[in-house]
């Protein structure tokens, strides 16, 4: 079991949060609707408790406890939601839970692209999709690229947790098909070139960045993500 200093617990459940922040983003969903829809606050508590077992996930020594907590809690708010809505969009989130916990068994999945591919696809994919059609109560061509492009955005930035070697090419490849999805959910040229200085930025920052220090490495990637969502979002 590993110990956290006041000042890691505190980059830590920041970390949470904006992921959270970015997955309620990317439903196009009024934030405030989270807070007062019965059936939302239940998927953002799930969203929440899933955010912290993701960041656990993402470092490089776990907290046995935290885990395990996490686990309990999430296995308790998923079975609920199975037995208010059973519907197959369900089923996403639980199949992201058992992937979440296979990543987690390093000796099961320990080739460092694939960890990072599914930590990638996992992150919010299928809470996304349960807020938007709860919400909407239909899913759309355009909402579907939206998930497109939040799970590309997710493999880029999750870079850090996976990738120890600064050999920055798979995140040129991924940068440029983000930004070919960019353009064809029509966003404005200002912002394609502002996404762009992200993503450069972010590319040059992990080719000199120590790949040992894990938490310069996780914030500079979680306020990267936060800007490049609100530039897509807003």
């Amino acid at each position: 079991m590993l110990n956290y200093n006041r000042s890691t617990l505190i980059q830590s459940g920041l970390r949470v949060i904006g992921m959270l922040l970015i997955w309620m983003m990317f439903t196009n969903i009024s934030l405030k609707m989270f807070f007062i829809n019965p059936r939302l606050l239940h998927l953002t508590l799930i969203g929440l408790v899933f955010a912290i077992l993701l960041n656990e996930i993402s470092r490089p020594q776990k907290n046995l406890i935290i885990v395990a907590g996490a686990d309990v809690v999430l296995g308790i708010l998923l079975a609920s939601l199975y037995l208010d809505m059973p519907t197959v969009n369900v089923w996403l989130i639980l199949v992201d839970f058992v992937l979440a916990n296979l990543l987690l068994i390093s000796n099961f999945i320990d080739e460092p692209h694939c960890r990072w591919i599914i930590f990638g696809f996992i992150s919010g994919t299928g809470l996304v999709l349960l807020f938007t059609t709860s919400y909407h109560h239909y899913f759309s061509l355009v909402s579907l690229m939206y998930i497109t492009l939040m799970v590309f955005a997710n493999i880029f930035f999750s870079y850090y947790a996976f990738m120890k070697k600064n050999n920055q090419l798979s995140m040129i490849i991924i940068s440029v098909l983000i930004l070919m999805l960019c353009l064809t959910l029509s966003i404005s040229f200002l912002k394609i070139i502002l996404i762009t200085v992200i993503l450069a930025f972010y590319v040059y920052f992990e080719s000199r960045v120590n790949f040992r220090n894990h938490e310069k490495r996780a914030n500079v990637s979680a306020i990267s993500f936060l800007l490049f969502s609100f530039l897509i979002c807003f």
